[in-house]
């Protein structure tokens, strides 16, 4: 059997084996001349171009616009072989909603699918060329409903039949669609058309039983599995979302994901009208598949011309051996799903003034007959580029024939200044600072350069005082905080050439002055002056400000910058505490820190529990280490012996330097010297070294918590008791593991022999913890039994 089949766009046309013509275009410029060419029936392509703005300033954005038409007749001339077409088809519980599941005037989606189904299966049914569909439902699990075959009608009829109901299981739908089309007997070409209105919220575990587990995650991740192994297979698989627009129901990245993974497609659609459409168009796709191939656009550019930074689309790239920017459009597939085809090239002129031809782009393409085929879009027009700079503020400067930079102001484009170094075209202006646009330099048509720096030049006076006002010099220490005050002196960096138009860059060019202290942020100049901190070389910058480069007060651009330093010290010394007691039974070692990185600190002193103890940076036992000072307890009178450093403690302390205020006090702080609980196990009826023919029973006793309560004036601490106690009984004197530990709930316990065990000697271990979880494990009791020894 023999088809023809043409489309223009999204209609298609039956032929009965006659070829048709058609007018195809030819493009110049904006205008348009048609040829008469004859259709070939291999579908062809046509385009069209034009340029917006052809007088630019350089580096200005160039657009060139192209619109291609694929278009033509599709004439299949050859029997080709039959499709098996698996129908996977969602009946989940959600098919029986509206369409909007809110509003109750729209069509159920199950009746939807219904209706538009008989698209496809009549459009089969006309092809006539043996291709066969099968239908799958799926919803929390899937199951055949029709194998493979010709008679559409019945699928249809079972179609109609359908019912909805459960979850959504995508993954099984796709596992039972490739099991009908890897059958024995099955078609080598082999499709799928997945139709679903939810999100896949089931998935079945092959390597558990074939059981159905629920997860949205997993069961995507699932389907999408399921595309993989159909990709490998060569199985492409047609989506359709049956949602309406923007909906959350559905997971369009998955459905996405399984078209693009087998090289079908992804369809949306909500409505019957639209179901039928994407039908009708998956249906042409099947009985007559078709492309334009690797559709190229290249646009040969100017010398100078290039590609604009960040304006271009990912397709569009720059060809350095032939000059040319090239678009891959790529594969066009038929039925055409684009009326229009709308690219564009953005340039950006970078070179001298003059004028540049644009030559014809060429647009290259293989047809649906494999053939290669080409055209030429003509422009006829050339792109004239002027040097004309625009800095970031809308501001303009011109260069001319004659050697003269002038600026234009943004706001009513007068003239502010002419500069005339030499006599000689200008060729180039660019701006070297690229985020300022304050320095401008030209190039003249013999190469050389000018550059011109539009900033104030640094203040050459200012006075700085001290703490008393006091006026000071940078060198020394001196009463701080400072002030920095009176900056004056700056003036324009332009040229004596300088012709001025108006008064912005002469009376109105100053518009005050800024100071900045220890690289902070710039401030603007007050008559009480900018505090200068404490520091050691407290370094400061002074710099003048003009609004005449911006044209706006609130751009401000400072100029060059005037710097100096002062050391100033108001301040005592910083102080702080640490200690280090690993085991509270030892001599703990107490640090104290005190820095102060303006004058040195000539002493520290420290003060216990309401000053009744003391030690100072004079004493012997205190040592130093850069900035730290440390002492054992043991060195402090009344901390002699462990009974007397255990508990609570109030420490405070104090710093002294050479400049400014003289010491820094801290407030008490307070620390805890805690060797934790202990207590004895004590046999009740049972002496050490005994061996004992009965149980025994074990008491805990002389419990000791030695951290109590203790009151520093208004200040008081909590002691610390019993939280917990754990037991562990043993054949082995080893400190038992973390995992033996048994919680004890009473002070006794009974100790006796393992079951059917006459003799042994057992380790009874206790583990005390209190308030402040401080953990201790007291010496163990041994225990020896022997239970026949009266028998003997």
């Amino acid at each position: 059997m023999h088809w023809y089949h043409k489309a223009k766009k999204k209609s298609a046309i039956l032929l009965t084996g006659m070829l048709l013509t058609s007018m195809l275009p030819v493009f110049v410029g904006t205008n348009t001349v048609y040829g008469a060419e004859v259709d070939n029936g291999c579908l062809a392509i046509s385009g069209v171009g034009n340029v917006p703005v052809t007088s630019v300033e350089r580096n200005q954005l160039v657009t060139i616009n192209y619109t291609l038409d694929p278009n033509g007749t599709h004439t299949v001339t050859q029997t080709r072989d039959a499709v098996d077409i698996a129908f996977v088809a969602d009946v989940s519980g959600s098919m029986d909603y509206h369409m909007d599941k809110s509003d109750s005037r729209t069509p159920i989606r199950l009746s939807i699918l219904k209706s538009a189904s008989t698209t496809l299966t009549n459009k089969l049914q006309s092809v006539n060329m043996g291709d066969r569909l099968g239908l799958i439902k799926f919803s929390s699990g899937a199951s055949k409903v029709l194998d493979l075959t010709t008679d559409y009608a019945k699928v249809q009829t079972e179609i109609n039949k359908l019912e909805a109901d459960g979850s959504t299981n995508i993954d099984d739908g796709l596992a039972k669609a490739k099991t009908m089309l890897t059958a024995n007997g099955t078609k080598p070409v082999k499709q799928i058309i997945l139709l679903t209105d939810g999100k896949a919220t089931v998935w079945t575990d092959e390597n558990d039983g074939n059981k159905q587990k629920s997860g949205e995650t997993s069961a995507a991740n699932a389907a999408k599995a399921d595309a993989d192994v159909l990709a490998g297979l060569g199985i492409k698989v047609y989506t359709i979302a049956l949602a309406t627009a923007g909906s959350d129901e559905i997971d369009l990245d998955l459905l996405q994901y399984i078209a693009t993974r087998t090289g079908g497609k992804a369809y949306e659609a909500s409505s019957a009208s639209q179901l039928s459409t994407i039908f009708d168009n998956i249906a042409k796709t099947i009985e007559a598949p078709a492309q334009l191939k690797t559709v190229t656009l290249r646009q040969p550019i100017p010398a100078g011309f290039i590609l604009a930074p960040g304006e271009n689309a990912t397709n569009v790239k720059y060809e350095a051996a032939t000059h040319e920017v090239v678009v891959n459009v790529g594969d066009i597939n038929f039925p055409f799903d684009q009326d229009k085809i709308d690219l564009s090239i953005k340039l950006i002129p970078d070179t001298a003034a003059g004028d540049y031809p644009l030559q014809d782009a060429k647009v290259t393409y293989k047809d649906a007959c494999n053939a290669n085929r080409q055209f030429n879009i003509n422009f006829g027009t050339q792109l004239s580029v002027s040097i004309r700079v625009v800095d970031k503020y809308g501001n303009v400067y011109i260069g001319n024939g004659q050697g003269e930079l002038q600026r234009l102001r943004a706001s009513d484009k007068q003239k502010q200044w002419t500069i005339t170094n030499k006599k000689v075209a200008i060729s180039d202006i660019r701006f070297i600072d690229t985020e300022v646009h304050s320095i401008v330099r030209i190039t003249y048509k013999d190469g050389t350069t000018d550059q011109f720096d539009l900033k104030p030049t640094a203040p050459g006076t200012y006075e700085l005082v001290d703490g008393n006002g006091k006026p000071i010099s940078e060198n020394g220490w001196h009463l701080g905080p400072g002030k920095l005050r009176s900056v004056s002196g700056a003036n324009t960096q332009l040229p004596s050439t300088t012709v001025y138009a108006n008064d912005d860059f002469q009376g109105a060019y100053l518009a005050g002055y800024e100071i900045s202290v220890d690289n902070g942020n710039w401030q603007s100049q007050t008559t009480s002056g900018v505090v200068i901190p404490d520091g050691n070389g407290v370094n400061f910058k002074t710099r003048a400000f003009t609004n005449a480069i911006s044209g706006s007060a609130a751009i401000p651009i400072a100029g060059a910058v005037a710097t100096g330093n002062v050391s100033l010290d108001s301040t005592g010394p910083m102080i702080s505490w640490s200690h280090n007691i690993v085991n509270p039974t030892d001599d703990g070692i107490i640090y104290i820190t005190a820095t102060d990185n303006l004058s040195p600190v000539t002493s520290v002193r420290v003060w216990f529990d309401n000053k009744t103890y003391s030690i100072s940076s004079s004493s012997s036992k205190m040592t130093k280490n850069g900035n730290t000072y440390a002492f054992r307890l043991s060195d402090v009178t009344g901390f002699d012996t462990v009974e007397k450093r255990q508990g609570w403690h109030q420490i405070q302390f104090e710093a002294t330097s050479i400049g400014g205020t003289t010491s820094t006090a801290q407030a008490p702080e307070y620390f805890v010297i805690n060797p934790g609980p202990t207590a004895t196990l004590k046999g009740m009826n049972y002496n050490a070294g005994d061996i004992s023919d009965k149980p025994v029973s074990v008491a805990v006793v002389d419990e000791k918590y030695p951290v109590t309560d203790r009151t520093f004036g208004n200040h008081s601490e909590n002691g610390f008791t019993l939280k917990n106690m754990y037991y562990v009984i043993k054949q082995s004197s080893a400190m038992p593991e973390e995992s033996e530990w048994k919680p004890l709930a009473s002070k006794r316990l009974t100790v006796t022999t393992k079951t059917n065990t006459t003799s042994g000697t057992y380790y009874v271990f206790l583990k005390l913890v209190d308030s402040s979880n401080v953990e201790m494990v007291q010496q163990p009791l041994m225990v020896t039994f022997d239970t026949e020894q009266n028998n003997n």
